[in-house]
């Protein structure tokens, strides 16, 4: 029997079929703070820029918050894309530009909340910053703010800027939904970028920082604002208040949208123990914590295969991680094997060796071959002591997966 002292160094866990292609990290990953440096790459990969046909100087920053199929959902401020003359565009950090093909202003009035949804499509693929809890952003807590700066020389290109900060003062009540407050350094076109939380998540909107008067620049002849180095962003609490105030209708984008609320989920969930899609790396990752508080990734899910049919990887990263949970808690999780439901070729659970299926996982696809595709489910590079041990009958495998999760399976 394995024990959860093993480290899993050496894993990598595949997942196939009709639902994904999903590797590992080869790593345990903390259940707390990230390091500056791991929020910073999830903030390079998930920030845009958001330009209009203006030019770069009336232009600001968003970040990517949702996914469905080819259709990327961009969190910015409203001012950024205020103007209903102007056409509007996002840039990624793949240097790639893409039309905006739908914007939802949110606020109703002047004073309203200060946020916006832009959308654009592309095959490429790239990940989603997941969502935390604003609250949590107490004063004195540590924070991360991400955009793109409007470029001081004439004929620069905006670079992504990643300053880390702490929340100086909290406002209850304030025009157009500012109330979380920090101290750092942000600049012109940074507005619509995220702020991030010690754990990588997104607790904020940032779109405006208090100066003291302006200044005359030298390297492009325009007046620039004397900044004090504290600002304001939008809590990002505000913003799922109204995706559970809003009832879902034709094309509206915020009605329409599943976004991942990593910290009430995971956290929950990792708590006490058990499986959950963890999504605080910008990538939705299945995870087994352990009641001691370990955690091995098992499944990466970066597959769009049946994206088209509304299966996105942060969906099936959720369906598969419940499914896992749900039986983890019923001890049912013994096994894992092939077999046939509902005439649909499938990897299920059994509770014991040459048993039949008992709990389906995922369907595989008609014209897939179930012997591979399970013998991929599970792939060790080098830890042989990290292996469970593996049972064939005839040309079919049985996992032990109990034997994994420190489970004593008594076979009947």
């Amino acid at each position: 029997m394995n024990s959860w002292g093993l480290r899993f160094d050496a894993l990598t866990i595949i997942l196939t079929g009709a639902v994904t292609v999903a590797a590992v990290v080869g790593q345990q990953y903390a259940a707390c703070a990230k390091t500056a440096q791991e929020i910073a790459q999830l903030a390079i990969l998930t920030t845009v820029e958001v330009n209009n046909t203006l030019g770069s100087f009336a232009s600001g920053s968003g970040v990517i918050i949702a996914k469905q199929g080819n259709i990327y959902t961009v969190l910015t401020t409203n001012h950024v894309v205020a103007s209903l003359a102007q056409e509007y565009s996002i840039r990624t950090h793949l240097e790639k530009n893409y039309r905006a093909i739908r914007i939802q202003r949110l606020p109703k009035n002047d004073r309203d909340i200060d946020l916006a949804l832009v959308q654009f499509q592309s095959r490429e693929q790239y990940p989603v910053a997941p969502m935390g809890e604003s609250e949590r952003a107490v004063v004195g807590s540590s924070i991360y703010v991400a955009g793109y700066p409007l470029p001081i020389a004439f004929g620069s290109e905006r670079k992504l800027e990643f300053t880390g900060g702490i929340v100086s003062s909290r406002v209850d009540r304030t025009s157009s939904g500012y109330g979380l407050r920090y101290q750092a350094v942000t600049r012109r076109g940074m507005s619509g970028g995220p702020v991030f939380d010690a754990e990588g998540r997104v607790v904020g909107i940032h779109g405006q920082g208090d100066s003291v008067g302006t200044v005359r620049s030298q390297w492009n002849g325009q007046m620039e604002e004397i900044k004090t180095g504290l600002n304001s962003g939008i809590p990002i609490d505000a913003f799922t208040a109204l995706l559970s105030q809003t009832k879902r209708s034709g094309f509206d984008i915020l009605s329409n949208i599943s976004i991942s609320r990593a910290s009430s989920q995971s956290q929950a969930n990792l708590g006490q123990g058990g499986f959950v899609c963890d999504t605080s790396t910008g990538e939705p990752v299945t995870v087994y914590q352990n009641p001691q508080g370990f955690r091995e990734p098992w499944i990466r899910w970066n597959s769009n295969f049946f994206s088209s049919s509304g299966y996105d990887p942060l969906t099936r990263c959720q369906q598969v991680s419940q499914r896992l949970e749900n039986y983890n808690r019923n001890r049912q999780l013994n096994y894992v094997t092939v077999g046939v439901v509902n005439n649909q070729k499938v990897i299920c659970t059994s509770s014991r060796v040459n048993g039949p299926c008992e709990g389906l996982i995922y369907t595989l696809r008609r014209d897939q071959d179930p012997a591979p595709a399970l013998n991929s489910f599970f792939v060790w590079l080098g830890n042989q002591k990290a292996r469970p041990s593996l049972f064939e009958s005839s040309t079919t495998i049985y996992i032990n997966v109990g034997e994994r999760l420190g489970l004593e399976i008594s076979e009947p």
